[in-house]
């Protein structure tokens, strides 16, 4: 656990570089990051400066994802947006535009947005849980992405755990750890339900359902969060002001597949 006080002067790309190099992130890594920016403080240039200096810190060599989930592409009738009243639902599917991995936005926030405009990053093409990346496996991570299952075995993050990444949540729990999906696509008794999606089938839009696991709605997965982290099996400090943690993808998919077959 950090021990440093926490700073809230201007955060720089000087700054948020020491910051990623003291907990542990090196060049040539690929890393997963999960991140809030209003965590981080104030930062001099925002979210641009914080794909900037990710990406400086990993360099060259390095590969840096981020998920660009859309729940905003999925039917209406599952979603929680409180403004969408059940009277609107037939006009709001009717109307949703179909996903774009060029120019629908990502709901993960300011950081992942920018990443998925940055030059040179690709997206996976699933319209509900995509993915970003950039550098070398960028391309082996993102060109394939099952429709079921969004978060399993042969989806990008399959790949990444291939690829022995690095997952940085910068600001965020492991309420936000996708990786958490993965290990739980792997256990038999996994929870799942059905999403569903507009697409075009010899020219018709239709809607598609697909069955994929279910959201954890913060029952188990901040559980096995306390129980890594306690274990001591993270590292953990400040990116600015966000209390961060980094840890290896493998790792914590391990333990999280012996805690779910035990309890689910």
């Amino acid at each position: 656990m950090t021990t440093r006080t926490i700073d809230r002067s201007p955060h720089t790309e000087s700054s948020l570089r020491r910051d990623l190099v003291t907990i542990g992130v090196e060049p040539g890594m690929t890393l997963v990051v999960h991140s809030s920016l209003s965590a981080i403080g104030w930062v001099v240039g925002g979210a641009p400066s914080v794909v900037r200096v990710l990406l400086d810190v990993v360099g060259d060599r390095g590969t840096l994802a981020m998920p660009a989930a859309t729940p905003h592409c999925s039917d209406p009738a599952q979603w929680t947006d409180p403004r969408v009243e059940k009277a609107w639902l037939s006009e709001v599917r009717e109307n949703l535009p179909l996903f774009d991995p060029q120019t629908t936005p990502t709901a993960m926030g300011a950081i992942p947005e920018t990443f998925r405009t940055w030059p040179g990053t690709t997206r996976s093409h699933h319209p509900l849980e995509s993915v970003c990346a950039r550098g070398p496996s960028a391309l082996d991570v993102t060109q394939e992405h099952p429709l079921a299952f969004s978060e399993g075995p042969g989806t990008p993050f399959a790949k990444l755990h291939e690829l022995d990444s690095w997952v940085l949540l910068i600001g965020v729990g492991f309420n936000r750890c996708t990786a958490l999906h993965f290990a739980e696509s792997l256990v038999k008794q996994r929870r799942t339900t059905t999403v569903r999606f507009a697409s075009v089938e010899n020219g018709r839009r239709v809607w598609v359902e697909v069955p994929n696991v279910a959201d954890d709605n913060d029952t188990h997965f901040p559980i096995i969060g306390k129980k890594y982290t306690s274990a001591g099996r993270a590292r953990q400090g400040l990116i600015g002001e966000a209390r961060s943690m980094m840890f290896p993808m493998r790792d914590l998919v391990s333990f999280a597949v012996a805690y779910f077959e035990s309890v689910l």
